[in-house]
């Protein structure tokens, strides 16, 4: 989901008009929008992979992953695995990665 980061809005109880001013005397609005998953843990955006780098990534994803999972679970993973990586590798320019 989407955020807005940065734009915090300070009503101080302050009317700007009877202080004398216009009421546009703020700094500059620094908002800036942000994934929250990612800006909540910090993740950093990984450039961008080629095919064969993007298959290794998978693989060693696939290979920590597995082990984790209940032995049930471990061969419905393995059997849609599959197909969820060869419809990620026919999409590489929509991918955004972030460690």
């Amino acid at each position: 989901m989407w955020v807005v980061q940065g734009a915090l809005e300070v009503d101080i109880g302050v009317n700007p008009s009877a202080e004398g001013g216009d009421g546009e005397e703020g700094g500059d609005d620094q908002a800036v929008k942000v994934v929250d998953i990612i800006d909540t843990f910090r993740l950093q955006e990984q450039p961008p992979f080629d095919k064969k780098q993007f298959v290794t990534f998978i693989k060693r994803c696939i290979k920590n992953l597995t082990p984790k999972l209940e032995p049930e679970k471990q061969e419905a993973f393995k059997k849609n695995i599959e197909g969820a990586t060869k419809f990620l590798l026919s999409k590489p320019k929509d991918l955004q990665l972030s460690i």
